[in-house]
């Protein structure tokens, strides 16, 4: 588990590198914007082509890697249909933005 979420931070989070950045009132402009066929959601395409130009901008070809984008993809994609959609991201930014657990609070039982 901290091996994927080291990748999905490696890429940038390549899409939601971007749309983690955007703040919450941004009415899901840059979502729109990554988003090349507005089909209201991010295809494998449409995430390889950001991860290529995160990786470009910071000099690092394995960025865009395709085992990179796929291990993205999956670790954002809840219900499992192979794109992201604005709702996933936003739930990925949500958990990005939660607080740490307190020290001294209980482990979940799960």
């Amino acid at each position: 588990m901290k091996k994927l979420t080291m990748m999905a931070a490696l890429i940038g989070l390549t899409v939601p590198g971007i749309a983690a950045a955007q703040p919450p009132q941004d009415g899901g402009r840059i979502f729109a914007m990554l988003d090349s066929n507005s089909d209201g959601k991010l295809d494998k395409a449409e995430i390889t082509k950001m991860a290529e130009m995160r990786a470009q901008r910071q000099g690092d070809p394995s960025m865009a890697s395709p085992e990179k984008v796929d291990a993205f993809i999956k670790h954002i994609d809840s219900n499992g249909d192979g794109a992201i959609e604005k709702s996933e991201m936003e739930a990925m930014r949500n958990a990005r933005a939660a607080p740490p657990p307190p020290e001294d609070a209980p482990l979940d039982a799960n």
